[in-house]
């Protein structure tokens, strides 16, 4: 957007935004945790921003168990420059107050950072501003979304901060969500790159919490008073725009319609280091020793990623199905593994596309902590369910504590040992491993 606006003009009425055909076409986002996602550091230039654009995207990551970080840039007392009832301070305290009551409405278990920069010339702070940003996100890559202004909304503060996450996503992969404001009041829909679009569906809670926490933005939503200068900021036909039932975000790099682990393996492909890692090769040696037979008849290993352990285990199987979420590492996977015509590599999720059929022998390696508590019990319950009589379920995972997920390797394998319901045939541990098989003893 380029041409100055008004917050006092009637803007571009929501009858028209949604008489448009194009919203039933997007591409509508999917927030689930176990799904890869770790984080999601919310951007604000001013109090109100983070409720306004993603308020239910806020409220959607937090219901679901997904740590949040809300970084607000500016405490906006630049919102009412000609209030004669209200100082510039006055207004930073109000507003600090009302952004940290809206935000704990939200997702009461979020962290918050003030940053106190000043209104309206954040551009003169991108250096500041980035290495904060850089460190909430640190190296969990991938597996944040980072939600920010969208660059071209048309206020400087938005456009600065926006452009700011841009680059912070191209350098550390994390997904980059820009969310509009003052463009639904300013722009049109024959400008907006609807291509770019994707949507958030709000659940009922989810439309009820940004209305409340909308709410607490007093300053905001009300006049300051009935002088001059006080008028109402945020008018109507401004918060019309923000009652619809979904959020709108610019996916500018078209990455949001990717799986997280799609992502990941799309910028590397061998993003674990699974090929050259010490760790990687001394743990494919510790799971072959400790495979309690010499041969299988059938066996599963999910999560196979570019099917290096896939590849030790195959001359050992007379059938082997191997799996993963991510298309770009079962692709990898089938070339490593066409050597072997009795190994099948198939795409998808579990356990919702597990395999059919028995096996008498099912390896979890270093999946168990990228899921829910929820979403483990059923892939153990899928497993012990499919393991034929006499079979075994091998378990492998990293010792030492994970950051940014629910579950660590120690608190996986204790699970295990309580749903599969059968005995422990053996086990190793070490300062980096934890290696465990079920099924029967010797």
């Amino acid at each position: 957007m380029t041409a100055p606006f008004d917050h006092l003009d009637d803007g571009y009425p929501e009858q028209s935004w949604a008489a448009d055909h194009r919203w039933s076409q997007l591409p509508r986002l999917r927030i689930e945790a176990g799904r890869g996602l770790r984080k999601l550091v919310l951007l604000a230039a001013h109090p109100d921003d983070e409720t306004l654009g993603a308020g239910g995207l806020l409220q959607t990551c937090a219901a679901a168990g997904i740590p949040v970080e809300v970084i607000i840039a500016s405490d906006g007392e630049a919102s009412h420059p000609h209030s004669p009832t209200h100082s510039r301070a006055d207004l930073a305290q109000l507003r600090r107050a009302e952004v940290t009551a809206a935000v704990a409405a939200l997702a009461p278990d979020a962290t918050q950072l003030h940053l106190g920069l000043p209104d309206g010339e954040l551009a003169s702070c991108v250096q500041q501003l980035s290495t904060v940003v850089r460190h909430a996100v640190a190296d969990l890559g991938v597996g944040v979304i980072l939600a920010a202004p969208w660059r071209l909304d048309g206020h400087p503060d938005h456009d600065a901060l926006g452009a700011l996450a841009a680059t912070v996503a191209a350098q550390t992969g994390a997904l980059l969500l820009e969310y509009p404001i003052w463009w639904w009041h300013a722009g049109t829909p024959e400008d907006t790159p609807w291509s770019q679009l994707t949507v958030l569906d709000l659940s009922e809670a989810a439309h009820a919490a940004k209305q409340a926490a909308l709410a607490t933005h007093v300053t905001q939503v009300r006049p300051l008073s009935d002088a001059p200068g006080d008028e109402v900021l945020l008018n109507a036909g401004m918060l019309a725009h923000f009652d619809r039932p979904f959020e709108t975000f610019l996916d500018t790099a078209e990455r949001a319609r990717m799986d997280v682990f799609e992502r990941l393996y799309a910028g590397h492909v061998d993003p674990w280091g699974v090929r050259g890692s010490v760790y990687e090769r001394r743990k494919r040696d510790l799971t072959l020793a400790m495979l309690p037979l010499p041969r299988f008849r059938r066996a599963y290993e999910p999560g196979c990623s570019i099917g290096e352990l896939s590849a030790a285990l195959a001359p050992r199987c007379d059938a082997l199905v191997v799996q993963d979420l991510s298309e770009t590492a079962v692709q990898a996977a089938r070339v490593r593994l066409a050597q072997w015509p009795q190994v099948q590599a198939l795409h998808g999720s579990m356990p919702q596309d597990w395999p059919d059929g028995d096996f008498d022998l099912i390896v979890l390696s270093e999946v168990g902590y990228f899921l829910s508590s929820g979403a483990l019990d059923d892939v153990l319950h899928r497993a012990r369910t499919s393991l034929s009589a006499g079979g075994y379920v091998l378990l492998c995972h990293w010792a030492h504590p994970i950051d940014g997920w629910e579950l660590d390797g120690p608190a996986v394998h204790a699970r295990a040992a309580e749903r599969l319901d059968l005995p422990l045939h053996g086990r190793h541990t070490d300062v980096d491993v934890l290696l465990e098989v079920f099924g029967p003893c010797p």
